[in-house]
């Protein structure tokens, strides 16, 4: 069993079993099945509301034992504690598959976990970029310039004279 400590303080239980699948779909109409050869890791990585639905439908039995409603819930995920869910919630999904499985979403995990780890790599360094905030205001500046004489002289609209009168 996983489990992730929410930022009150509280520890929740991630625990699969197809009562939980079933759980799962009936509550959020997402198939926790589909994560073996779907999107879904990523879907749950890069978007907390969804993640935080999710979980709050594995946890529900826990919550409903606490008075914990799903608000309360939700306001328990910011910062670190959604990434120790996130975590939490595929190494459940990996345990819970048969070994021949496990093994292929393991690696699914791992690969995506390199994936996002990578490209925050490659947006950190763009914006360590002593020169990135020069090249945007320079290209702000080009596409807010003043069209020159020659620039607006075919975009001019038609001299009166040339307008027939209604």
């Amino acid at each position: 069993m996983q489990k992730f400590i929410d930022r009150r303080g509280r520890v929740w239980i991630v625990d699969i079993d197809n009562t939980t699948l079933r759980r799962v779909k009936a509550l959020t109409d997402v198939r926790l099945l589909d994560a073996i050869d779907g999107d879904l890791v990523t879907r749950l990585s890069s978007d907390p509301l969804l993640l935080g639905d999710v979980l709050f439908a594995i946890c529900k039995p826990q919550a409903d034992q606490q008075d914990v409603d799903d608000e309360s819930f939700a306001e328990g995920l910011a910062g670190d504690s959604i990434d120790e869910a996130c975590k939490a919630l595929v190494d459940a999904l990996v345990a819970y598959f048969p070994e021949s499985r496990r093994r292929l979403l393991r690696k699914a995990a791992d690969k995506q976990k390199m994936i996002e780890t990578r490209g925050l790599a490659a947006i950190e360094k763009r914006l360590d970029d002593p020169n990135l905030v020069d090249r945007i205001v320079e290209d702000l500046e080009r596409k807010l310039a003043v069209p020159t004489l020659s620039d607006s002289s075919s975009d001019s609209p038609a001299s009166s004279e040339s307008t027939p009168d209604h």
